[in-house]
């Protein structure tokens, strides 16, 4: 949607995220740096098929390439310009145990607290990824899954936002700015706003949760959708000048 210009004519972009740094209920932060720019991978590797017992050297091994990758992915040395991550989250391969793995794939992400840093630790990983397939003498296709930019909030729009918060009188702790330490797919509308002379600024909001984000009994009140909401309609209200 970015690189289709969707928002090519925007001004002013808001983002926001329920919980995560915000805690309870009472508390919103005004601004977020500190995301972190990221590349989705998939990694199918497809070797030769053969009997582990009667023929295993006609055999070329799919799964202990993605094996070899998965292990040397996480030896990727870490950038000193700023934060780097990486992580192999899935590894799928073979098809029984006496057969030599015809095929195994790898699920992947890298990040970076920058875009140059993120860019350091996806060629990285595509090196690697190669040389653990040419070990074993098989053959690998990368796919690009998705990703985001780095960024962070205007200090305008943190501005906007907490008088916004303020004015609103749903919370009692009220925080300049957070560090989220994550991706977000917003990042790709915030540059894209930014260098094209627009402002941008992700707020988050805080809840009453049953367990942390990304946990299966993850709840929370949905008052605090009605909070955002407000916050953000009197933002707007204030950009307008309509007040």
């Amino acid at each position: 949607m970015a690189e289709a210009g969707v928002a090519d004519d925007v001004d002013y972009l808001f983002g926001m995220h329920l919980g995560f740094l915000a805690g309870g209920g009472d508390t919103f932060i005004c601004g977020t740096d500190g995301f972190l720019a990221t590349t989705k991978i998939d990694a199918d590797f497809h070797g030769v098929p053969a009997h582990a017992g009667a023929a295993p050297q006609e055999g070329r091994n799919a799964l202990l390439a993605a094996a070899n990758a998965a292990v040397n992915l996480h030896a990727i040395s870490r950038h000193a310009a700023g934060v780097s991550r990486i992580n192999v989250g899935v590894l799928e391969a073979g098809s029984g145990r006496n057969v030599i793995a015809e095929k195994a794939v790898l699920k992947l992400e890298t990040r970076g607290e920058t875009s140059a840093i993120n860019s350091f630790m996806q060629e990285e990983a595509l090196r690697i990824i190669q040389g653990a397939a040419a070990m074993q003498g098989v053959s690998v296709k990368i796919h690009e899954m998705g990703g985001a930019a780095g960024g962070q909030s205007d200090a305008s729009i943190s501005t906007y936002l907490r008088q916004a918060a303020e004015r609103s009188g749903l919370f009692s702790t009220i925080i300049d700015k957070g560090s989220l330490g994550a991706s977000e797919d917003f990042t790709c509308f915030l540059e894209r706003v930014q260098n094209r002379g627009g402002q941008g600024g992700y707020a988050m909001i805080g809840i009453n949760r049953s367990a942390g984000h990304h946990d299966g009994g993850f709840d929370f009140d949905e008052a605090a959708l009605g909070n955002a909401v407000t916050v953000l309609a009197l933002t707007v209200l204030d950009l307008l000048h309509l007040q």
